[in-house]
């Protein structure tokens, strides 16, 4: 199980780790939604001026920021104002050599170096302890919204627009797409772009892939989506399982 000793935010004025676990545990729910000081002090089960000092340095931080509560003048609700880049734990070792294998591999006769590199730096990072997830399924809502321009018309059926995905997948060569299951809806994905080849280190690795597929699914049936990988080369298997559901 990976340890996360800190997160790491973007804030206006620069990147801030949170160390405290009080604090992640704040800014995490703030950002479902704004929150009372009260609502707050209840998650935490701490005491009011333990919750406002952590709220105050969150505050000072750049991390939150609050304003006054339309419904009820006499107090105020906060939201989160930092947005969560990445998470910071233990070195991976098992992700140590991944860069030296990958480029030994593209330096081959038939090998490519170029592509080999470039999919590995990722691992470099997540090796040193810190994971991307947050990032990468950030980035992968804005790649999503190119992709389903790219679709053919679905009409929301959901069955399309899994084959207007897989054959986009195909196509690009990121991988071969199927439905492993229908209910709940678990899709399959064989020779994955992102993970293929890289060794077990206890934890799926496809967050880019989770942010592309909850926005096209989300833009192609107007309906929010949840998607999480819990199979992946990461896990110590030879493809990808993705669960998709509806929110």
């Amino acid at each position: 199980m990976r340890v996360n000793n800190f997160h790491l935010y973007s804030t206006p004025s620069g990147l801030f780790p949170v160390s405290s676990p009080i604090k992640r545990q704040i800014l995490k729910f703030l950002s479902e939604g704004e929150k009372t000081q009260k609502d707050v002090m209840k998650l935490v089960n701490r005491s009011q001026s333990t919750t406002a000092r952590h709220m105050l340095e969150l505050g000072a931080a750049g991390l939150i920021k609050s304003a006054i509560d339309e419904a009820d003048s006499r107090r105020k609700v906060y939201t989160i104002s930092g947005e969560l880049v990445a998470e910071g734990g233990e070195p991976v070792n098992e992700l140590t050599g991944h860069l030296e294998r990958s480029t030994a591999k593209g330096l081959k006769k038939d090998g490519n170096l170029k592509d080999n590199i470039n999919k590995s730096l990722r691992f470099v990072v997540e090796s040193w302890g810190l994971s991307l997830d947050s990032m990468l399924r950030e980035t992968g809502h804005s790649i999503g919204l190119q992709v389903a321009k790219k679709l053919g018309p679905t009409n929301g059926d959901l069955k399309e627009i899994i084959k207007e995905l897989t054959i986009f997948w195909k196509d690009n060569n990121m991988g071969m797409i199927k439905i492993q299951k229908e209910k709940p809806l678990v899709l399959r994905i064989e020779s994955n772009y992102d993970c293929t080849g890289v060794p077990d280190i206890g934890r799926p690795l496809c967050a880019l892939d989770e942010g592309i597929m909850e926005t096209v699914f989300k833009e192609r049936t107007k309906n929010n989506w949840k998607v999480r990988e819990f199979v992946c080369h990461g896990t110590g298997h030879d493809h990808c399982l993705f669960n998709l559901n509806k929110i």
